[in-house]
């Protein structure tokens, strides 16, 4: 599939601007949720579970309504050319309010944004990442754990360390040293012949991929595991709706049988709905 190029396009609020207001609370505080979905043909993969999972965040962080209708109708107009792309929500809580404090503020901001699909993520599904054990440890935190919010400082200091390591991807733990997620991804594995996964009910994003995998394939139960649990695994993936399924060929030195994988992929091949 051909690849639209410098595409840079975005709407706010069913208007073209690439713009908000500085007292937008999704800037002051982080108050608002996103989500990112990937685009085929100008359709976009999973697009109904996209959908209710900005609906069921938003009312979880008691954020204002929002549109949508409107926003359907925005994200169909802005992924009609596209032959393979990326779309972005954001909702915000919208501008006004005193410092924390959301009186006032009574409006939600839709923001949605179109990005290019990253060239080498295909070579990545087909080869294999290596991916290694962050340093950085994440918090606990039950009020926010398995939301895509706004507030993503630690998977930005994730990603600063991955850009200064040789490695594809890092694998991160809580302060507990239970296994979370990589730096913008889930992660799978296989031990003795059953694929296991992390619990994500104190940390983390639960990703609609992994809500996927494991709506299909009920013998998979998460649980957790501190990294003790993973130095003799058989195989390896990490998910995202824009990844899809990606194999690790080699996890923290250790070399992982990729074709473990394949069978996982075709079974949700990189992902329509």
């Amino acid at each position: 599939m051909a690849m639209m190029t410098s595409m840079a396009l975005s709407f706010v609020d069913g208007q073209v601007a690439d713009s908000i207001s500085i007292d937008d609370r999704g800037l002051a505080y982080g108050d608002g949720c996103f989500t990112t979905a990937l685009v085929i043909n100008g359709e976009v993969a999973m697009l109904a579970q996209h959908l209710n999972r900005l609906v069921q965040q938003s009312q979880q962080l008691g954020l204002p309504s929002f549109d949508l209708s409107a926003l359907k109708e925005t994200i169909a107009h802005i992924s009609a050319d596209i032959n393979i792309g990326i779309v972005k929500v954001i909702i915000t809580c919208g501008s006004g309010g005193r410092g924390y404090s959301r009186i006032g503020a009574e409006q939600a901001k839709v923001i949605v944004s179109v990005h290019d699909y990253p060239t080498h993520y295909p070579q990545w599904q087909k080869h294999g990442i290596s991916v290694g054990i962050s340093d950085q440890k994440l918090g606990i935190n039950p009020m926010l754990a398995g939301l895509k919010h706004l507030n993503r400082l630690e998977q930005v200091m994730l990603r600063a360390e991955l850009d200064k390591r040789p490695e594809d991807d890092l694998l991160a733990t809580d302060v507990n040293g239970h296994v979370i997620e990589c730096c913008s991804a889930n992660v799978f594995w296989l031990a003795a012949g059953q694929w296991q996964t992390p619990k994500l009910t104190t940390a983390g994003v639960a990703g609609l991929m992994r809500e996927k995998i494991l709506l299909n394939h009920a013998d998979i139960t998460p649980g957790n595991y501190q990294l003790k649990a993973l130095n003799n695994i058989e195989a390896m993936f990490i998910t995202n709706a824009i990844l899809g399924i990606v194999p690790v060929k080699v996890f923290n030195g250790q070399k992982l049988d990729i074709s473990l994988v394949t069978r996982m992929q075709n079974q949700h091949i990189n992902t329509k709905s």
